[in-house]
């Protein structure tokens, strides 16, 4: 029991002493996606357009909170009133007094909207209607986000892919150098067709550390995005060979537009809701010199309430222009889908016909490689028995190399063109 305990807590030490490098961090597509989508400063500014909308709906409503001015005036003023009657003349034991020049008043002034003819629901739809607009602008930077995830993604592939298939190739070289050196021995080769060899060897060590470097700047470009730092241990996974196109989901860009076609609509009901008039109470509260009674020569208080109904009949002039105006940008939002759904489609062709290529090829792929493969080993034994320069050799060696590094393209490309045309679709 001891003994067992003593084991665990040695693996257990070793496992912490290990590099962090020794563990091998994979991602998978979708990750990267919804990594570098988290990351990305703009998906911040969903929760701006929120508080934009809330705050813009909040200061609409209260259209019909009570509205409150506070007026202080004073004025001096050359003509006043004055009765056109003089009581001396009449015989009238009385005066009229005259009243003041300089007159000063102090107003509170309340007004209470009862009904605004629905500009207050048209300004609230319009507000709505924006901030749907411009989540779905932002909808549509992040899926082109998407896009160049893909394409980082797939070229990190296809270099790692390269990466192990050109191990591959330069452990064969040793093998055949090896080889070589022991038919020197023998007496059925020469120094030169060594030299033939060991010129492929260094060809080999210099395109892996072109692929190593290439590799390094496309995990740092790929963890810019992600918001990490991603070390060279770091493995990719293959996604889903068959990518399913449904073909039944919009694209944001067309989400854009229809919204934008919404808003123009609100607008319009907004422009037909500024023609009707608006209700409501005023009460005025007052402190002047003369108040109500202009004959008066003393401050005094006084109120004034009532119900007012405006009618501005200026809009009349803009209106019928103002409604052509929304129809000719519904007509420009109209054309907008139509040439992106016609671009889309000639894309989506042009795509598809791109991957019948490249499956046309994969389909031959294997095949070659297998032929290659038996010249190789053909001229391996011709080698042997010395009726074969190491030139002729490594050339089909390196035959081989390019027929699998054609395969490892044809794959990695046909993986591409697959998501590339679920991209396109709006998937």
């Amino acid at each position: 029991m001891i003994h067992i305990s003593t084991k665990a807590l040695q693996l257990a030490l070793l496992m912490l002493l290990m590099p962090r490098g020794a563990f091998a961090q994979e991602l998978s597509l979708e990750t990267c996606w919804e990594r570098a989508k988290a990351h990305y400063p703009l998906s911040q500014q969903y929760a701006l357009i929120e508080a934009t909308r809330d705050y813009s709906l909040s200061n609409a409503s209260k259209r019909y909170l009570p509205q409150l001015s506070l007026n202080v005036k004073a004025s001096y003023q050359s003509e006043v009133t004055k009765l056109p009657l003089d009581p001396a003349a009449l015989g009238l034991p009385m005066s009229i007094p005259e009243v003041h020049r300089d007159q000063y008043g102090a107003t509170l002034d309340v007004s209470q909207l009862l009904w605004d003819g629905g500009r207050t629901g048209a300004s609230r739809e319009l507000i709505r209607s924006e901030a749907e607009v411009s989540r779905a602008q932002t909808d549509v930077s992040l899926y082109s986000l998407r896009r160049r995830v893909n394409e980082i993604y797939f070229a990190l592939l296809l270099l790692s892919e390269q990466t192990r298939y050109n191990d591959l190739f330069h452990e064969e070289i040793l093998r055949t150098k090896h080889k070589v050196e022991t038919l020197i021995q023998g007496g059925v080769a020469t120094p030169t067709d060594l030299d033939a060899v060991e010129a492929d060897r260094l060809r080999s060590e210099r395109t892996q550390s072109e692929y190593l470097a290439l590799r390094r700047s496309y995990l740092g470009a790929l963890g810019l995005l992600m918001g990490d730092t991603l070390p060279d241990s770091t493995r990719l996974s293959f996604p889903e060979a068959e990518a399913r196109v449904a073909g039944d989901k919009a694209r944001p860009e067309l989400e854009v537009l229809a919204l934008q076609t919404q808003t123009l609509g609100a607008r319009r009901r907004e422009l037909s809701a500024s023609l009707l008039p608006t209700l409501g109470l005023f009460a005025q509260g007052g402190y002047a010199r003369p108040g109500l009674n202009v004959l008066e020569r003393d401050f005094s208080s006084y109120y004034i309430i009532g119900a007012r109904l405006s009618w501005s009949l200026g809009s009349l002039y803009t209106h019928r222009d103002s409604q052509r105006l929304l129809s000719t940008q519904e007509r420009s939002l109209g054309l907008q889908r139509e040439a992106f759904v016609t671009n889309q489609q000639i894309e989506a062709t042009r795509q598809r016909g791109a991957l019948d290529k490249v499956q046309a090829q994969l389909h031959y792929d294997d095949e070659l490689i297998a032929l290659r493969r038996r010249i190789y080993s053909s001229s391996t034994a011709k080698m042997e028995h010395g009726t074969l320069t190491g030139v002729d050799l490594m050339r089909d060696l390196t035959n081989v190399r390019l027929a699998e590094q054609e395969k490892i393209l044809h794959r990695v490309q046909y993986l591409q063109l697959l998501y590339d045309l679920r991209w396109i679709a709006g998937e």
